[in-house]
């Protein structure tokens, strides 16, 4: 099967070349790379051109920033070719193993469509921080209150997903995920760590308010949920990210 990777990138010129060649030592082979550049300022578009020589690399660059990933993700996925679709950050690295453990759980389970599985968390210099393990099978309830997929970790069937877009309101993979869940089935959570996610000091991921209204956003407009039932919900996320979630 062919595996569409999904990696949008701004101004990623100190990191985004681990992240290619995390792609480039996969033990599985058939795959395509669609980088969309957000139109960096800097050295990111020199840096990817060291690798387009490799033709299962495809590189686009918008004329203008967005402002967030959306929008260079659906880009990506609508140039996407492949059966599954994956998705990794220009600053977060997959161990070498990961397509090919992520694609014997596929073809093991044809009934279900979106899988992810355990990750490390590291700083920005490499260092392990925790790590996450997903439970074995989620649904759309138990999503609403833990995210258990981390979206460098993804992988969904081109069948489930091609049809969706990323909406652009911050923590955009969670609302997606929502959406995708909706219509009912399991993400099956594979409980090997298979990706380095890494935390950047000034990422939006380490900042817990900004989250909290993101979240807010996602229950109130995307799923349309009350104000007690949002409050809840965002209660809840809070608790799980905090206390619970990392270890």
């Amino acid at each position: 099967m062919l595996i569409s990777i999904i990696m949008p990138c701004f101004n990623a010129e100190k990191t985004i070349e681990k992240s290619i060649k995390s792609v480039l030592s996969q033990d599985y082979s058939n795959w395509e790379l669609i980088i969309v550049d957000d139109s960096s300022t800097d050295n990111t578009e020199n840096v990817i051109s060291q690798y387009l020589d490799d033709n299962r690399i495809v590189f686009r660059k918008l004329d203008k920033n967005s402002g967030s990933p959306a929008q260079p993700r659906n880009l990506a996925l609508e140039l996407s070719k492949g059966e599954l679709v994956a998705f990794l950050d220009s600053d977060d690295i997959w161990c070498s193993h990961k397509l090919s453990t992520q694609v014997r759980y596929v073809e093991s389970n044809p009934n279900v469509d979106i899988f992810c599985s355990a990750y490390n968390l590291v700083s920005e210099s490499g260092v392990y921080l925790s790590s996450y393990t997903p439970p074995k099978l989620a649904n759309y309830k138990s999503l609403l209150i833990n995210n258990s997929i981390g979206c460098l970790t993804a992988l969904v069937r081109s069948t489930r997903i091609k049809s969706f877009n990323f909406p652009n309101c911050g923590h955009e993979d969670y609302a997606l995920w929502l959406k995708l869940m909706r219509s009912g089935g399991d993400v099956l959570g594979i409980q090997e760590r298979l990706a380095n996610y890494t935390v950047m000091s000034e990422s939006v991921s380490s900042d817990k308010k900004k989250l909290f209204h993101f979240y807010w956003n996602i229950y109130r407009n995307e799923e349309g949920f009350g104000f007690l039932r949002s409050m809840y919900l965002c209660l809840r996320y809070f608790i799980n990210v905090v206390w619970f979630k990392y270890k």
